[in-house]
């Protein structure tokens, strides 16, 4: 739901997960964006060639925002993954609604969401 609510299209949320990321469906800055944020999610470094594809498209400030954005969600993420955080019923619907998400639930969530 965060990506529709900056823009995303059901194409680009469908790809998210994909690597590599299909050409032509994020422009070469948003593509720049979405490797940053799983290279800095799955596994913390961030190397050098990463950083300099950032750079080309944004300047330090508008990297240390993209950081200090990706890093705000994966914490986010993380609280409502280890405590299990009940989801509003009108959230819950948007989400279970066909062909509105298509990264899975996790089977522990979709349990969650049952029980609402």
């Amino acid at each position: 739901m965060l990506g529709r609510s900056v823009g995303l299209t059901e194409e680009q949320l469908a790809h998210l997960g994909d690597d590599p990321l299909p050409e032509g469906v994020y422009s070469p800055s948003e593509a720049a964006i979405v490797r940053y944020a799983r290279q800095s999610t799955l596994h913390i470094t961030i190397d050098d060639a990463l950083y300099a594809e950032l750079a080309t498209y944004f300047s330090r400030q508008q990297i240390i925002d993209i950081c200090l954005v990706v890093g705000q969600s994966n914490v986010v993420n993380r609280f409502h993954a280890t405590f299990l955080t009940d989801v509003d019923p009108s959230t819950i619907e948007t989400v279970n609604a066909p062909g509105t998400c298509p990264i899975p639930l996790p089977e522990y969530a979709k349990a969650s969401a049952e029980r609402t």
